[in-house]
């Protein structure tokens, strides 16, 4: 304590201005309690269970570690306000200058900013864990592992269907035609119950022209001859269609050792680092009866790899090879803390199908409670679509189907008709029932997990929210400077006056709409801009001509709302840019993409207001000094 009362005797003597705010000891008061929630964030989730949950890094929300975060702040603010406001030199006509003004006011900002961003302490102890237990050499040694034995767990049974093959290469290269209207009953096609495969090679035609409507152009001489088409891809700019037609079918029969469900056919991928994509990304949509292509050709790659590498692995049919890949799997999955009750010898045995590798048991994706039904559909990574087809005697479905040139077609095809022996086979949603194994491997928790990691490590947390803090201190900051270089009457009159300016603008705005019929957004606008240069001036104009109460109301407001009246200019630029754009765009023929400068640069405006402010009170505070030197 005697050190204490010297340090403040120091600063009393040397530096005022210093000792009255309390920097010092609010500076390491801030730090060591930053320290403490630093501590928090490091130990948060030293246990792998706590990150297999979604949105795991929100979880400084969700826990409520929040509210401590506030009350912490508050009892701050609070604490230092009482011991602050007990010497005001500037209200006892210490010797100042607008510049000491400055600096104080921006001693105030700082104590302020301390005190409200321990989110950043915790967060930066949360990654710091997570780079040194899931470091990135060993997270994608790990990720390769989980991805080529996620083969084998055999959990969905619609990512065994031959429509997933992509290796070798034909596979890739070709369409797979899975409509059975669109099937060519004439040319080589596989069955596999009520699903059909036909494999198509392809040829491709640009279009840059657009109708009178905007949309592409369909090619003439294909529409002429009734051209089947695969899928078509947009080009991001939005300039030119790609159409990809089909011209051959193509004999895989060689490549092809059964229809059923098999791991010849697997080629997801579980979870990608580099591009994080979703893992159940469709080959295609549908729109209006038209496949449109989603994957695009670094995830079919990667796809396609996952492919190779388990056909190479079945083919060598080393049973050796795929166990020890497996006990690497559960090895990872013990580190993990994944729940299941797989055991590497056993679950070989459940692929183990050397002569086609069809799938013949299914892995669940939790374990049911007792007396429950396993439900896969419960589990929120993927789905398993177990709809079947309606077969009757005429056709796969009654409706009406449209072709590629949008017309509808009521010609159906009759399932029986490719495949004689319905009737006779299990449907593949009884298949997948009926072979459902006792074994259970919790996916879900996995993908939450690797994502966890991988958006902790890369999520820019303090870019992202910085500007949301600096701008609450330096709101709070000039209310309580506000406060301090008036009084409490100044401050009060200058709440109710902004609240009657407010309202007063609103009616007349309104009142023109309706009577003048005045709508017009630009009008509203530059009436907020004349007010907000009237405010400003005012204190100016009236400094000593009217009383030291009404200039102090202005005073306040201008003071409290210069970045608004900031904003409120760069709000009016960017509308005149957007509005010029349009115009010009509807001289053109195109009205999309029109886009101001406060979409271009986002956060950085943010940043420049701040600057600005900043600045302007700097100057203002010269201002400040005259006022307080007149006579009340």
């Amino acid at each position: 304590m005697q050190k204490i009362n010297k340090i403040n005797q120091y600063l009393l003597e040397r530096y005022p201005t210093i000792w009255n705010t309390r920097i010092v000891w609010m500076l390491l008061l801030g730090i060591a309690i930053h320290l403490i929630f630093f501590f928090i964030g490091f130990i948060s989730h030293s246990s792998p269970s706590t990150l297999q949950s979604s949105g795991a890094i929100s979880d400084y929300l969700s826990s409520g570690l929040v509210f401590v975060h506030v009350i912490i702040s508050v009892l701050m603010i609070v604490g230092w306000l009482v011991f602050m406001f007990k010497n005001n030199a500037f209200k006892s006509f210490y010797p100042s200058s607008g510049k000491k003004l400055f600096f104080e006011f921006f001693q105030y900002f700082i104590i302020i900013f301390i005190s409200s961003t321990f989110y950043f302490s915790y967060m930066t102890g949360f990654r710091l864990f997570i780079n040194y237990k899931y470091d990135d050499e060993k997270m994608e040694k790990n990720i390769g592992i989980i991805n080529r034995a996620n083969a084998f767990l055999s959990q969905e049974l619609e990512l065994y269907t031959l429509d997933n093959r992509l290796f070798p290469k034909q596979f890739s290269d070709y369409y797979c035609e899975t409509e059975i209207n669109k099937i060519d009953k004439n040319q080589k096609y596989f069955v596999y119950h009520d699903r059909v495969y036909q494999y198509w090679s392809l040829y491709e035609k640009v279009v840059t022209e657009r109708d009178k409507d905007g949309e592409f152009i369909y090619p003439e001489e294909e529409a002429k001859n009734g051209t089947g088409l695969a899928y078509f891809e947009t080009s991001q700019n939005q300039k030119s269609r790609v159409y990809y037609f089909k011209n051959k079918v193509q004999d895989l029969s060689a490549y092809i050792p059964t229809t059923a469900p098999s791991y010849y056919n697997f080629s997801d991928v579980f979870y990608n680092v580099n591009e994080n994509l979703s893992p159940h990304i469709r080959k295609y949509r549908y729109e209006a009866g038209i496949p449109i292509v989603e994957d695009n050709d670094t995830f079919k790659k990667h796809k396609a790899l996952i492919n190779q590498k388990t056909t190479e692995l079945l083919k060598s049919k080393n049973s050796k090879a795929i166990e020890e890949l497996m006990q690497d799997f559960l090895a990872i999955s013990k580190e993990f803390d994944i729940r299941n009750n797989l055991n590497a010898k056993d679950w070989a045995k459940l692929v183990s199908h050397p002569d086609k590798f069809e799938v013949k048991q299914f892995i669940k994706k939790y374990l049911p409670k007792a007396g429950q039904d396993y439900d896969p559909n419960r589990a929120s990574d993927g789905y398993y679509d177990g709809t079947e087809v309606t077969m009757d005697e005429t056709a796969v479905s009654a409706d009406n189907y449209l072709n590629e040139n949008g017309e509808i077609v009521k010609d159906s095809v009759s399932i029986k008709e490719l495949n004689p022996n319905l009737n006779q086979e299990v449907s593949p949603k009884n298949y997948f029932k009926k072979n459902m194994s006792g074994y259970y491997y919790y996916t879900t928790d996995l993908r939450y997990l690797l994502e966890n990691v991988y958006t902790v490590k890369t999520y820019d947390f303090f870019s992202q929210t910085v500007h949301y803090f600096l701008w609450f201190a330096f709101g709070l900051t000039t209310f309580i400077f506000g406060f301090r270089v008036t009084n409490m009457r100044s401050l009060l009159f200058s709440i109710v006056s902004a609240g009657v300016i407010i309202l007063l603008v609103t009616l007349f705005c309104v009142m023109s709409a309706f009577v003048f019929n005045l709508r017009n957004e630009f009008f509203i606008f530059y009436t907020m801009l004349t007010v907000g240069i009237i405010i400003l001036l005012i204190p100016f104009l009236t400094l000593k001509r009217m009383s030291k109460l009404f200039s102090s109301i202005f005073m306040l407001i201008t003071i409290n709302a210069f970045p608004i009246f900031i904003w409120l200019i760069l709000i009016i630029i960017n509308e005149h840019q957007t509005a010029n754009c349009r115009f010009e765009g509807h001289i053109e023929g195109f009205e999309n993409g029109c886009i101001g400068f406060l979409d271009e640069f986002g956060f950085t405006l943010s940043y420049l207001v701040l600057i600005v402010s900043m600045l302007f009170l700097y100057f203002y505070t010269g201002f400040i000094k005259k006022w307080k030197a007149l006579p009340e």
